[in-house]
């Protein structure tokens, strides 16, 4: 297995039925399982759906996003054998530690709360407006705080592209995927977040590296679980005209 391979495998989470792009279940599943069947399928991670849509055909593996009371979409996403769970600021932390599956909680600030109860962190990093697009400042103290305590996140929104890319319709600068699986284990963790040079990276079979600084595929991903993403055609083609998978993945 290629650098390229431990540090992308599995990567991106399908989204597609949270906006922007907000596809009806019926697409949602349609779109997932052609590309489970393409050649970049090794890419794609779990198929992420709403507690409240639920059904018994979805694709596997599966991951519920609680829309409602969080409890009871917990024990929907276990019957239904998800392997991850994911939730807005609960209100009681220790009742996740116990869960039969992955958990990752969003909106909590205590990190070291998160590491007791034996759940990740999640960070979500860009929206529909810009306010939604957290600064190089919040998302490099996250990374840093994970780092720190050795606890594994996701992320999601905003991460279409590897680099850091504008996107003039909402007038934001997108965090790029690729500068924060470099900063997850780099040690300038807020350089690496706000590089705008895409010529700073160099990403290929060889793996990936900021500015002559190798980055550990296996280290990062261990932290790095995963993104979520409604979009998995735009990271491909973006990783395609980058000529990042042709030599390893043809």
């Amino acid at each position: 297995m290629s650098a390229l391979d431990t540090l992308l495998a599995r990567l991106i989470d399908d989204a597609g039925q949270f906006p922007p792009a907000r596809k009806p279940v019926e697409r949602a599943v349609e779109d997932h399982r052609a590309a489970r069947s393409g050649p970049h399928a090794w890419m794609l991670g779990r198929f992420l759906c709403p507690a409240s849509k639920l059904r018994e055909d979805l694709p596997r593996p599966l991951g519920v996003v609680s829309d409602g009371d969080w409890r009871a979409d917990l024990e929907a996403a276990v019957a239904a054998g998800a392997d991850a769970f994911e939730v807005r600021a609960p209100d009681a932390l220790d009742a996740l530690a116990a869960a039969p599956l992955a958990v990752f909680v969003e909106d909590v600030d205590d990190l070291d709360a998160l590491a007791a109860a034996g759940v990740g962190a999640k960070l979500r990093c860009g929206g529909a407006t810009p306010d939604a697009f957290p600064s190089d400042e919040r998302v490099a103290a996250f990374l840093r705080g994970c780092r720190e305590r050795g606890l594994p996140f996701k992320l999601t929104a905003g991460l279409h592209h590897p680099f850091r890319t504008r996107d003039e319709q909402i007038g934001v600068l997108q965090h790029g995927f690729a500068n924060l699986l470099a900063a997850t284990v780099l040690d300038d963790v807020g350089a690496v977040v706000a590089e705008r040079d895409p010529a700073a990276f160099s990403l290929g079979p060889a793996g990936l590296s900021w500015r002559g600084q190798a980055v550990d595929p296996a280290s990062a991903r261990a932290l790095y679980t995963a993104h979520g993403s409604c979009s998995f055609g735009e990271p491909v083609d973006d990783l395609l005209a980058l000529g990042a998978l042709e030599a390893a993945h043809a």
